[in-house]
């Protein structure tokens, strides 16, 4: 038992190693790529990009987590997946989060929403201001 729970402990702990690799290649991928904005300044863009401003509001404070305490600065072109490291699971959380704080209707199982894969942030801000106008309850 004692062997197992060793074993266990190794393996978490390798994982844990091979997240961070991953997550610092991930870090000078893009520093390398593209030069990062301030958050305001992301919010502006975003706003200049036409999303509203509860809109832009509501990404960064979603997106936050995924770029550290200032670790990796956005862009607006950041694809959410690649370059922002969210799980897609975790983009439909951020999505049934938007649904719920705007209380807006639920899509049914006749007409469920797709969540478009490889959105950048300005992209996730059009598509939830879409579904915003889809699904507001009249």
């Amino acid at each position: 038992m004692a062997k197992l729970a060793l074993a266990l402990i190794i393996i978490l702990g390798l994982l844990g190693v091979f997240g961070s690799v991953q997550a610092r290649r991930r870090l000078r991928r893009l520093t390398t790529q593209r030069q990062g904005v301030h958050p305001s300044t992301l919010i502006d863009q975003l706003i200049q990009a036409g999303v509203r401003e509860s809109v832009t509001e509501f990404i960064w404070d979603a997106l936050s987590p995924y770029y550290g305490d200032g670790d990796i600065l956005p862009h607006q072109d950041d694809d959410l997946i690649r370059d922002a490291g969210i799980d897609p699971e975790d983009i439909e959380d951020i999505v049934a989060s938007f649904f719920h704080q705007n209380r807006l209707s639920e899509p049914t199982t006749d007409d469920p929403e797709h969540i478009p894969q490889n959105m950048s942030i300005c992209a996730l801000g059009h598509y939830l201001m879409s579904c915003e106008e889809r699904y507001s309850a009249v």
